[in-house]
């Protein structure tokens, strides 16, 4: 099915690279946009949200007013349960929430059936629940109690508000996670001022970090060859 306008909705600049082929930027109010032409045909407007539920919600709502055929929340997630490993796919069946003021999103036919034609990669991957949550999930304890309490496979800070967005302007949602770090690994506090709130990378802080506390760079290294193979895997979603 070609011809068709894909809206997606990142929330890191590294994200939207990954997932976007070669692209022209431009602004959506505040927010940069990647637009181009996916390898069927169809068209795509990137929006880089940010992170967290707040800005996300902003960002989806302007880009549903391009009225797109599909609006699609994509990125890296943090695995919960046992088997889902770094660079895994997930397509969301419902996102459950941890925030307030939002409610949980279970897929339609309607969803599922657009996905199917428009994202390739949709109908190859594993599919089950996920939610959104106000902060990063640091630890495996914290994973598994996340998974046992909600029964997500995996957690993100953006989708909910992407599919609260996307069911308002009546557009059919879909979400493809991929897993950046498993429910077994634990996650540095240090690496999370390696991003800003509007979704770009920032070394400084990291680098300062590893000189007060140099054994953080042991941590580091394996979690950032799990990121850069979550990364690689969003490259599948359109081909």
């Amino acid at each position: 099915m070609s011809n068709k306008l894909i809206g997606i909705v990142a929330a890191m600049e590294q994200e939207a690279s990954a997932i976007c082929p070669v692209s022209e930027k431009s602004k959506l109010g505040k927010f940069e946009l990647l637009s181009g032409i996916l390898p069927g045909g169809n068209r795509f407007l990137c929006v880089i949200s940010g992170i967290g539920a707040e800005q996300t919600s902003e960002a989806a709502t302007l880009l549903a007013q391009k009225n797109p055929d599909l609006i699609l929340s994509a990125g890296v997630s943090g695995g919960l349960a046992h088997g889902p490993a770094a660079g895994d796919l997930l397509a969301a069946s419902t996102i459950h929430s941890e925030l307030a003021n939002h409610n949980p999103w279970h897929k339609s036919e309607r969803d599922v059936d657009l996905s199917t034609s428009l994202l390739p990669a949709y109908g190859k991957i594993p599919s089950g629940p996920m939610v959104t949550v106000p902060k990063p999930v640091l630890t495996p304890k914290e994973k598994t109690s996340l998974h046992d309490r909600t029964g997500a496979l995996a957690a993100d800070m953006e989708s909910i508000a992407v599919a609260e967005a996307a069911t308002k302007a009546g557009i059919p949602f879909a979400c493809i996670r991929a897993i950046s770090d498993a429910s077994t690994r634990a996650i540095p506090s240090e690496s999370l001022d390696g991003v800003d709130s509007s979704g770009k990378t920032k070394l400084k802080p990291i680098l300062k970090a590893i000189a007060n506390r140099p054994s953080l760079i042991f941590e580091l290294i394996p979690m950032g060859m799990d990121y850069s193979k979550a990364l690689k895997s969003l490259g599948r979603i359109f081909v």
